[in-house]
């Protein structure tokens, strides 16, 4: 990698394509026109240099907002005006958001508020910074702006508060769960915590509870969404944060879950396909680690109501019949491999289940019983007009229904329509 320049100045390792897009130079020349120095920052810088996809752009800048404001009423776009007293405009441009926060430092804080004072000092502004790797700076020309010499943390995607750890948290105690949500981002590359890091999330673990559940669920389901949840839930545990999230709570089985949808992606659909499953489904991993919890789910975070639905649909599911078909045939391919999961991932010898050598095999055999059964499914040759014609009418038909689709699951979907009327 090459070496930082005098004044911590490179060009762009990386693709900055994206700063040559009509709306981002007209957003650059009105701002600079006055002589301002503008800048991305965080995610965006982030994301290019570890060539993920990003929307929103952050924008830092060494003007006033109310400076920033008034420029921007040269140009046609929409500027909403809610983070203001922080220092933050966001700017609409052809329905794109853009946010842009003047230089400040932070003068007092109040966990997800603070007082600022506006500076042109590049140095204060990346001080106030959450961390490291998001206080790497983008002008316009290209060229990467360091001020706090921190470049080598986002080549390695290391998770590092800027300067005290305790300081970040005590200014945003949301720094606690995006902390883990990094960690779950690039799992490869923080194996290894700072210790200090981790005793200080510890002694201020109770912050979180002053969070909002929407703030919660935004940060804990892109954690539980992502490839490295096992890292993050080990950590939260181990620092006490998940305890303090949820009361009871069944971290062993939610890492065997996350450990079987890794088998059956490298190894069980390497030669066969589940159309749409969904792996790293986050309310799938939320229901079993939340298996036992006290409280309704939507007490404890803010679901929304088709997430809390499925949750439900989770986790009120023990038992299974030994005939995976069933799963399939009741609850169609997408949900019956959803609950395999959940069922493999409960076992108490899981470790030992899922080492052994015929366990691939059984798997295998498990799925293809579920696809049966879905296929199944839409060949059911008893329909309510078959009951109708009967004399049946009302509640009836359904129940009379849902007996016959046993019936005939029980016969291995092999009665046809005939014999199971015969059945009433």
């Amino acid at each position: 990698m090459k070496s930082l320049q005098q004044n911590n100045l490179i060009k762009a390792p990386f693709d900055i394509s994206w700063l040559l897009e009509k709306d981002i130079l007209r957003i650059s020349k009105i701002l600079t026109s006055k002589g301002a120095n503008l800048y991305a920052v965080g995610g965006s810088v982030r994301a290019s240099y570890w060539k993920e996809e990003f929307d929103n752009i952050d924008f830092a800048i060494n003007i006033t907002p109310h400076e920033v404001k008034e420029l921007l009423k040269n140009i046609r776009c929409t500027i909403i005006q809610t983070g203001i007293e922080y220092g933050t405009l966001s700017v609409i441009i052809n329905k794109k958001l853009f946010e842009i926060t003047s230089f400040r430092k932070d003068i007092e804080t109040f966990g997800r508020k603070a007082i600022v004072k506006y500076t042109n000092c590049i140095k204060q502004d990346a001080k106030r910074r959450d961390f490291t790797f998001n206080a790497i700076y983008l002008n316009m020309k290209g060229e990467i702006v360091d001020p706090l010499g921190n470049f080598s943390d986002l080549a390695k995607g290391k998770v590092k508060f800027v300067g005290d750890p305790k300081k970040r948290i005590l200014e945003d105690h949301l720094r606690i769960l995006r902390f883990f949500r990094f960690l779950s981002k690039y799992p490869l590359q923080n194996k290894r915590v700072n210790f200090r890091t981790l005793k200080t999330i510890n002694e201020t673990k109770d912050l979180v509870k002053k969070l909002s559940k929407e703030r919660i669920w935004r940060e804990f389901k892109m954690i539980l969404s992502s490839d490295g949840a096992s890292l993050a839930l080990r950590f939260m545990n181990k620092t006490g944060v998940l305890k303090v999230l949820f009361p009871s709570f069944t971290l062993k089985r939610a890492i065997n879950l996350i450990a079987l949808e890794e088998i059956f992606i490298r190894k069980i659909f390497k030669d066969v396909s589940c159309n749409n499953f969904e792996f790293k489904n986050p309310i799938l991993r939320l229901s079993i680690l939340l298996k036992n919890q006290q409280k309704p789910i939507q007490e404890v975070l803010s679901l929304n109501r088709n997430e809390i639905k499925m949750f439900n649909f989770y986790n009120k599911f023990e038992k299974y019949s030994k005939n995976f078909k069933s799963l399939g045939f009741n609850y169609g391919q997408k949900n019956g491999l959803s609950l395999l999961l959940l069922y493999i991932a409960k076992k108490k010898n899981f470790d030992i289940y899922i080492k052994s050598k015929k366990s691939e095999q059984k798997l295998l055999r498990y799925f293809g019983e579920i696809t049966d059964g879905a296929k199944a499914m839409k060949n059911f040759p008893v329909n309510g007009n078959d009951l109708s014609k009967m004399g049946y009418s009302g509640k009836a038909i359904g129940s009379i229904l849902e007996r016959l689709k046993k019936t005939w699951m029980d016969s291995d979907f092999k009665l046809n329509k005939k014999q199971l009327l015969l059945k009433l």
